[in-house]
């Protein structure tokens, strides 16, 4: 189990702080602790007049308590209570000293998402985006779950990057799983250029080289290769692929036949488990089966169903909307779509979500 982990909490309403912090501590124990910024240490930056907002902030989070964050959780919205300190901050400019810190950082809206925070990432811009709307103490869990999936990464990395062999984010991020067979597959899920990272591998046993690698490759693991299916697969696209009814897969002894592919690392999350949909794959390959359903109605159940399209339930799904979170077919949704990463070949939106949606999805 990592421990010391350290979660700074941007909040500027104190009941909200409050409740966030004591939900934050009771899913850390015993592996870290949760300090909240203090606006008016802010507000004392900011009457000297010196450096902008994001300079400040990264001057403050380099002394004590708050040095060697793990994570930042930061409101979206700051400025609220005016007695508070935070007066004209931001949580861009909380992501920008982060940035700059090679700090990762959580954010959240107390008023309801627009819909497409659930399933756009948000890697570009340089931040996890939360679910408030599940309450204080779910969004306190999946930022510990997250914290703990980058100093997971951090503790392992120093190992991985010193096999000269991994050269490349993909291969290191292969290696960091236990998968290095997988390296090309997740170089499929690239985001943005990764030239950048170049300078950072030459000479990868800086502390600080180290922290940035992690900085880079928990945000690629966690808003790209976890968020689409592809690589892995969730609960309903593992169903889907595997052409099983959601409720079928659900079952212990269903489970039980797939155990050896669930996915165990950074990031791993017991109320939202994954599959390497490979290993879903090679488990059924081994026992001569077309799919999963042919592979469970011969060793479990022989009254289980197929997975069905949600748009037409006469067809086999096979594939996942990423929107309605549902299995779908191939001829009821589209793929390809220009922010989809490479690698997520089972992620598609359904028809009708494609015609609700259209003017923001983009090509």
């Amino acid at each position: 189990m990592t421990t010391d982990i350290k979660i700074v909490l941007f909040e500027d309403t104190e009941e909200t702080q409050s409740e966030i912090l004591a939900a934050l501590t009771k899913h850390l124990k015993p592996d870290g602790s949760a300090i909240p910024f203090d606006g008016k240490l802010f507000k004392e930056l900011d009457e000297d007049k010196k450096g902008m907002y994001e300079a400040r902030i990264e001057k403050i989070l380099q002394k004590a308590p708050f040095d060697g964050a793990t994570l930042l959780v930061a409101d979206r919205d700051l400025s609220k209570n005016v007695t508070s300190g935070f007066t004209g901050l931001s949580v861009n400019a909380v992501a920008a000293a982060g940035e700059r810190l090679a700090v990762p950082i959580c954010s959240y809206a107390r008023q309801p998402e627009p819909d497409d925070y659930e399933w756009r990432g948000r890697w570009e811009e340089g931040h996890i985006v939360l679910r408030f709307s599940d309450g204080e103490d779910e969004l306190a869990r999946r930022a510990v779950v997250a914290a703990r999936g980058f100093a997971q990464i951090a503790a392992k990395l120093p190992e991985v990057i010193a096999v000269r062999a991994n050269n490349s984010p993909a291969k290191i991020l292969a290696a960091l799983l236990g998968k290095t067979e997988y390296a090309d597959k997740i170089a499929l899920y690239s985001v943005g250029d990764q030239n950048r990272l170049m300078g950072v591998l030459v000479k990868p046993k800086k502390s600080d080289q180290v922290r940035r690698l992690t900085h880079f490759l928990g945000y690629w693991l966690w808003d790209s290769l976890l968020r689409y299916p592809g690589l892995f697969v969730n609960e309903i696209a593992a169903a889907s692929h595997l052409n099983l009814a959601s409720d079928d897969f659900e079952k212990p002894k269903v489970r039980l036949v797939f155990e050896d592919a669930q996915y165990h690392g950074p990031f791993e999350d017991s109320k939202r488990p994954q599959w390497w949909r490979g290993v879903l794959d090679d488990i059924v390959s081994r026992e001569n089966c077309a799919d999963g359903l042919e592979l469970i109605q011969k060793k479990v159940d022989s009254k289980a169903k197929p997975s069905q399209c949600y748009v037409d339930q006469t067809k086999t799904a096979g594939y996942y909307c990423i929107i309605s979170r549902k299995p779908v077919s191939l001829e009821n949704s589209k793929g390809g779509l220009s922010w989809f990463p490479r690698g997520a070949d089972l992620t598609r939106i359904g028809n009708p979500m494609f015609e609700e949606y259209g003017p923001w999805l983009g090509a």
